[in-house]
């Protein structure tokens, strides 16, 4: 049997793990969308050399600027902006919508355009649609969870 103890520690490793989801959400699936940009890359072409390796992390870097710069209005906004822990989730459970059109789009870079331009330009590319298609997913996650609290005000 469990105690009331255990069952206090389990409620506490629970709220810690969604924590930790919350946190970690974006950054996950950005992760392993510019991983998969790299493999797609270098199965495309052939082993990054250091160049190479530079001018896609540029790329990836670029993107993120431009957006920052956009999103703050030339950082004279604050993106400290809290969205509710169910929209975070929901939308980053959306991610594989985002991950699989920007990987998409950075193979489609890597097979039209020449070795040197498909580095920097693939990895710009998925981060920039990765960024943009996120958005748009938190934003679906919002509105259905706004239906739900209107729903269940209406049962209530």
């Amino acid at each position: 049997m469990t105690t009331s103890s255990q069952r206090q520690q389990f409620s506490l490793y629970v709220q810690e793990l969604r924590l930790s989801l919350r946190n970690n959400s974006g950054a996950y699936g950005f992760s392993v969308m510019i991983t998969s940009v790299l493999a797609v890359l270098t199965s495309l072409h052939r082993t990054p050399g250091v160049a190479h390796i530079f001018l896609f992390l540029l790329g990836a870097v670029a993107s993120f600027a431009a957006i920052q710069v956009a999103a703050t209005r030339g950082f004279r906004r604050s993106l400290a902006e809290q969205e509710q822990t169910t929209v975070v989730a929901l939308g980053g459970s959306l991610g594989i919508v985002s991950i699989s059109v920007a990987v998409g789009a950075a193979a489609l870079v890597g097979l039209v355009l020449p070795e040197l331009v498909a580095w920097p330009l693939g990895s710009f590319v998925g981060s920039t649609l990765y960024l943009l298609l996120t958005a748009l997913e938190m934003s679906a996650a919002r509105r259905i969870e706004e239906a739900r609290d209107l729903t269940g005000k209406r049962k209530g």
